[in-house]
């Protein structure tokens, strides 16, 4: 899921395992996900501006990445913040 009100959906309906949020995200967004995050039990890790995730799924406006897939998250937050590195 990719986008604000997608990913908001999908945090309410407890199908994102993993939020990616760009940094340069408004604090006023980072703040609103955060508690979204919190309440539903979701982990969320912020992404180098360089990592550009709209890229990654061909919108480069795109600055909210939700992971649907427990396996897929559990990769990228070994990856970003323990492990080998993207």
């Amino acid at each position: 899921m990719f986008g604000t009100a997608a990913c908001e959906k999908g945090i309410k309906k407890r199908t994102i395992k993993l939020l990616l949020l760009q940094k340069g995200l408004s604090d006023s967004s980072v703040n609103h996900f955060f508690m979204l995050c919190k309440t539903a039990d979701v982990n969320m890790l912020m992404v180098d501006e360089d990592e550009r995730l709209g890229d990654a799924v061909g919108r480069p406006e795109i600055m909210v990445l939700g992971i649907t897939d427990k396996r897929f998250a559990e990769q990228i937050k070994y990856n970003i913040v323990g492990g080998s590195g993207i």
